[in-house]
């Protein structure tokens, strides 16, 4: 059943069957920070602006000194700002220091200061470069010339500010009302005291306004081409060319009364023209136009004329017709009809035409038949609209077809809130998506700041059983010597990553047990290989392929730690730690790198031996795929793969990661099946729950971009500290650590409050303090 088609009366107070307009440029969060950033750059005093100034004001002669000068000062901004930071941001910096040090001789005190208090802690030689170079720019200028460069932006700024609505013009007329009284409609309270939404109320109500205002100006002639008689005679002309007055078709007091209702109606021109096309067809385009244009004539005329024999005859018609329409009307506003209703309309449409044609025929050539008659019962369409009105009455408004047609696969191991919510009618619908309720949002001159907190942790579900490591074998409590039970998502995943070969991925958040779910999968390869309480050492191998070596090193120790009870040997195969071809026989399991992994895997004699003894292949953050080293990590899996499928050898595979959207692709790539090996945990099963807070700096200055971050940073660590909290703060280049980690010293030193981010004397307090404090990002 098709939406209810609503008019402009109640489609204004709504947003139902709203139709948005695309031909309009959208609000892109880009456009306006571009646009911003232009008004910028017309109004306050940029880099170009004084190259400009120098040049149009100085000789040639004097301009080779001038720009060495020039260079000196965007020399000692980089050195301030950072090179990281990038070119429009020196730039910034540079007029910066060029603001500060154009009356200035030296270095003083209070532009110290402000130096480090908009760039934190920076070098002195660097400021006194600057500001030796800005005085022998400022010599070849008189005062009022630089006064003028650096309040020009100024006053600009000042005087071109317009804020946000200031051109609404509000209406300050108060009305008292008293209760009793009725609210004036659309500003006619005499002429409409009783509100009706009954048409033929309306329509009784109109003709009898109608004929006073006739009454009162009876002695106005009309002079107008449009008459009383002008929808009367352009029907009967449209029935001659049309039907060239064979019997069957429509009469034209029906098709007149017909017109007049449509017209009369509150609809549009727009949403008249389509339904008048669909009445009348391609043939009726010249009285489609006509009655468009002579609209409001044709109602006003024929409302006017009570003395014509048609017009009564037309009025009864219509008096009639809504009396019998079998279209439920409300306010005549809404109208509800079924798709199988427009069918049926449509194909009575097109009978009646095709009888017309064919008894037009049938005259010309002077026989009649009747086989267009027998092939079209209106009848019979009449029953069957009334038995789809009668169906329409148990269908639901609005379609299920999109998510019938929506495949709905439930994989048994995937906890994904997101795509849950997407397969719901609401989403598919076109629903919004709003943040939660519990948002907090702060606004300030300076940023603003939205947290959004945690999710609420997954329920516990009926066929979750918590693994204590008590009732495992003897190889897999020795293996976790030291706990007493698996978290949460390792016990879901026990059952396959233990007791089956099946190929895995393992997508769950961070810190929530992945290590230890690669650690059973090898604990279940090496029970594969366990004869009479001993294990077959040489018959197998284990490959853990790490993102970077740092991270390898790592996975190389807490291996190594858990596996030394079962005698297993574990080594580190990097660009950095070579083995030697006995070293490698002798170790059961290989922590390498992409890169390294796919060398060896690509030589075709001499490693053939290893790579035939891979039994089980861990690949942790898989979601490289994605990146630069993707390629490479493509290539091990295909040659695995390949090797699997020439040998007819069991190499399993297991990919972990932490954040992968499209997890079913990768499982495919990774010939997983999805209803046993695929695992994914959403945010809900993260062992501490995750807050998150987004802060906007609202500046378009570069160089106050970085002054106003370093002090939301600030803000932020000294709450965390004093709650009682670790921090880490990441950067975005790796020489900005040393600046930050500083600057945020500077200024707990200026604020008084050193005292939070000083470490209690311990009894390693010495040592820590010999070996330094490193920063990394």
């Amino acid at each position: 059943m098709a939406l209810p088609r609503l008019t402009g009366a109640l489609r204004s107070f709504s947003n139902v069957t709203k139709h948005e307009d695309y031909s309009e440029e959208l609000a892109d969060l880009t456009i306006k920070r571009s646009k911003l950033h232009e008004q910028l750059l017309k109004s306050d005093l940029t880099w170009k602006k004084i190259i400009k100034f120098v040049d149009d004001n100085l000789d040639k002669k004097e301009h080779q000194t001038v720009n060495g000068d020039l260079k000196t000062i965007l020399q000692a901004a980089k050195q301030i700002v950072g090179a990281e930071n990038g070119q429009e941001a020196i730039e910034s910096g540079a007029v910066f220091l060029f603001k500060t040090f154009h009356r200035k001789n030296c270095v003083g005190h209070d532009e110290t200061k402000a130096i480090k208090q908009m760039f934190g802690p920076f070098p002195s030689s660097s400021a006194t470069a600057a500001c030796n170079a800005t005085c022998r720019i400022a010599s070849h200028f008189t005062e009022e010339q630089l006064t003028a460069l650096v309040q020009m932006a100024e006053e600009q700024n000042g005087d071109n500010r317009v804020f946000f609505g200031k051109n609404i013009v509000f209406s300050f007329d108060m009305h008292d009302l008293d209760h009793s009284e009725e609210l004036p409609v659309n500003g006619e309270a005499d002429t409409q005291k009783i509100i009706s939404l009954d048409y033929n109320k309306f329509l009784n109500n109109q003709l009898n306004h109608l004929q006073n205002q006739y009454d009162e100006k009876s002695d106005l002639k009309s002079l107008e081409k449009v008459d009383d008689s002008f929808l009367w005679c352009e029907v009967g002309k449209y029935l001659n060319e049309s039907q060239g007055g064979t019997p069957g078709g429509p009469t034209t007091e029906d098709l007149c009364c017909t017109l007049y209702e449509m017209l009369a109606s509150a609809k549009s021109g727009d949403e008249l023209q389509n339904e008048l096309f669909e009445l009348l067809g391609p043939e009726g385009f010249e009285l489609i136009e006509k009655l468009l244009q002579n609209r409001s004539l044709i109602l006003e005329r024929s409302l006017t004329c009570p003395n014509d024999n048609r017009f009564q005859t037309l009025q009864e018609q219509c008096k009639k017709f809504i009396g019998e329409n079998a279209k439920p009307n409300y306010g005549c506003q809404v109208t509800i009809q079924s798709e199988q209703e427009k069918l049926l309309m449509k194909q009575y449409r097109r009978e009646e035409k095709r009888n017309a044609r064919k008894e037009k025929q049938a005259g010309e050539d002077g026989e009649v038949s009747g086989e267009g008659l027998t092939c079209f019962d209106p009848k019979e369409l009449r029953m069957q609209r009334e038995l789809a009105l009668l169906n329409a009455r148990s269908m639901p408004v609005l379609s299920r077809q999109r998510e019938m047609d929506f495949e709905k696969i439930h994989y048994p191991h995937v906890y994904d809130s997101r795509a849950e919510a997407m397969k719901t009618s609401a989403f598919i619908g076109g629903a919004k998506v709003f943040l939660p309720e519990a948002v907090q949002r702060e606004n300030n001159k300076m940023y603003e700041e939205v947290k959004i907190p945690h999710s609420e942790p997954m329920p516990i579900g009926i066929e979750e059983k918590i693994v204590y490591i008590k009732d495992l074998d003897e190889i897999g409590q020795l293996a976790f010597k030291g706990m007493k039970r698996l978290n949460r998502i390792q016990s879901i995943v026990f059952e396959t990553a233990y007791n089956t070969n099946e190929n895995m991925l393992i997508c769950a958040p961070t810190g929530a047990g992945k290590t230890n779910i690669a650690m059973l999968t090898v604990l279940h390869e090496i029970r594969q290989h366990v004869q009479h309480g001993v294990i077959k050492k040489d018959e197998f191998k284990i490959v853990y392929v790490a993102p970077m070596k740092a991270l390898a090193a790592e996975m190389t120790n807490y291996f190594s730690k858990r596996l030394e009870p079962l005698g297993i040997t574990v080594k580190e195969l990097t660009g950095d730690m070579q083995l030697s071809k006995g070293e490698i026989l002798r170790t059961q399991m290989l922590v390498t790198t992409p890169e390294k992994w796919d060398v060896v895997t690509r030589k075709s004699v001499g490693d053939v031996a290893l790579s035939q003894l891979v039994k089980l292949l861990i690949l942790d953050e898989v979601h490289l795929l994605h990146e630069d080293r993707g390629p490479v990590l493509e290539s091990i899996v295909a040659r695995t793969l390949r090797q699997v499928e020439s040998t007819q050898s069991m190499i399993r595979i297991l990919g972990l990661s932490a954040t992968l959207p499209n997890y079913l692709d990768v499982a495919t790539f990774l010939h997983v099946n999805p209803c046993i090996g695929l695992f994914y945990f959403d945010g809900r099963f993260r062992p501490v729950p995750l807050g998150q807070t987004f802060i906007g700096i609202k500046t378009t200055n570069k160089v106050q971009q970085l002054n106003h971050m370093d002090e939301v940073c600030y803000e932020n660590v000294l709450k965390q500290i004093m709650a009682g909290h670790q921090v880490m703060v990441f950067v975005h280049a790796r020489n900005a650590t040393v600046r930050t980690a500083m600057g945020l010293r500077e200024k707990a030193k200026n604020n008084g409050h050193i005292c939070h981010f000083l470490s209690p004397q311990g009894s390693d307090y010495g040592q820590a303090e010999k070996q330094g404090i490193y920063a990394s990002h």
